[in-house]
């Protein structure tokens, strides 16, 4: 195991030059960018494992949701893990077998409803912080990722199955992030020579942060994003991120003085100016356009596959005829520079059903404004 993961670390080195060398890597396949052109993220299928507030009957997919997604137009679900869970406890260079085993079941289960699915890392800040700044959690976290690509690699062909290796570095140093991102994906080319990775730049996997990634020597590699501009309307009343957040509510889109002006006397004073701010930045669809035409222009200039890992909007505080209008907007203009997209989320803040299993209970307008046809029933 040693000299491999010595193997993946030395690979990863190479992996950072430019994507004009010469190059023995194969190209993205054709098949696996056709279907990550439209998907959706799965984000608590295994991310909050022991949480007794997520629900599996609430949170988690099961066959008729798998079956429903692809009958509606999906194509691909992204499903993230926790580091914490995954890894072996008494053996951090290692997934733990028997949750691995898991979660391929899970990936089968996807794969047989004709879903490719990406599977990304998630770890808590603590976890991030040594990753990018001691060399012996980067090894064990490389070959972390050797072991449990190396399984699940056995279990579904390279047509059904993108790993993507870091969800959101949250570091400001970009140097940093990107040793990261090579040796965790050198370590997975190493294991799954095959399968195509999805990497993303540093902090938290912004446009500008992916216009500061120079393109890996490897060409089978998708570059994501991350897609919630302007934040102060998609993340209205959320209780993460900056605290102002938890005190927006009713924020239009399109923004401008006059939209935000009954808003203005709903919220707590504290918030009033930042909501006048918004409303005077007049954000619309030009403006979405002009952050999505950088992001084309470095695909353009690069030739490399480019996908939006996560773009959505807080379903509870947004008017609802307002997030579909921006849901709308952001997948028709990444759409049209060949950008493909992943919505943020299935269930929970942003997600696009409210029920349990069995009874699940679809947000039309959201599901049409992503141009996919919504449940008849809306079931």
């Amino acid at each position: 195991m040693h000299s491999l993961i010595r193997r993946g670390l030395f690979l990863a080195a190479a992996l950072l030059l430019a994507a004009t060398s010469v190059t023995s890597q194969a190209e993205v396949p054709s098949a696996i960018q056709t279907k990550l052109a439209r998907g959706i993220n799965l984000s608590f299928w295994f991310t909050y494992r022991g949480n007794p507030t997520i629900d599996p009957q609430l949170f988690r997919p099961d066959d008729a949701d798998l079956a429903r997604l692809r009958k509606m137009g999906f194509r691909h679900v992204r499903i993230a893990f926790d580091h914490s869970w995954l890894v072996d406890s008494t053996n951090p260079s290692r997934a733990n077998p028997q949750r691995a085993a898991e979660l391929g079941d899970a990936l089968q289960q996807v794969a047989a409803h004709d879903l490719m699915a990406v599977v990304v890392m998630n770890a808590d800040n603590d976890y991030l912080k040594r990753l990018l700044s001691d060399p012996a959690t980067l090894t064990s976290a490389s070959a972390f990722w050797w072991s449990l690509s190396k399984q699940l690699s056995s279990r579904l062909p390279s047509d059904k199955l993108v790993f993507e290796v870091l969800n959101e570095p949250g570091n400001d140093d970009a140097a940093a992030s990107l040793k990261v991102m090579q040796n965790l994906a050198g370590a997975v080319r190493d294991a799954a020579p095959a399968y195509t990775i999805a990497v993303a730049g540093h902090k938290y996997s912004s446009i500008d942060e992916l216009l500061a990634l120079q393109p890996f020597q490897d060409q089978n590699l998708v570059y994501t994003f991350h897609f919630y501009e302007p934040f102060n309307f998609t993340h209205q009343g959320a209780t993460w991120g900056w605290p102002m957040w938890a005190k927006f509510h009713g924020f239009p889109y399109p923004s401008s003085v006059a939209g935000l002006a009954p808003v203005l006397p709903t919220l707590d004073a504290s918030a009033r100016a930042d909501a006048a701010w918004y409303g005077q930045q007049n954000w619309n669809r030009d403006k979405l356009a002009v952050l999505l035409d950088r992001v084309a222009e470095w695909k353009n200039r690069n030739k490399v596959p480019v996908w939006c890992g996560e773009f959505g909007a807080v379903k509870t505080y947004a008017p609802p005829g307002s997030r579909e209008a921006w849901l709308r907007d952001a997948r028709e203009l990444m759409e049209a520079r060949g950008i493909a997209w992943s919505h943020f989320d299935f269930t929970q803040h942003m997600g696009l059903v409210d029920g349990p299993q069995g009874a699940r209970q679809w947000n039309r307008g959201a599901v049409e404004a992503l141009g996919l046809q919504a449940p008849a029933d809306g079931r």
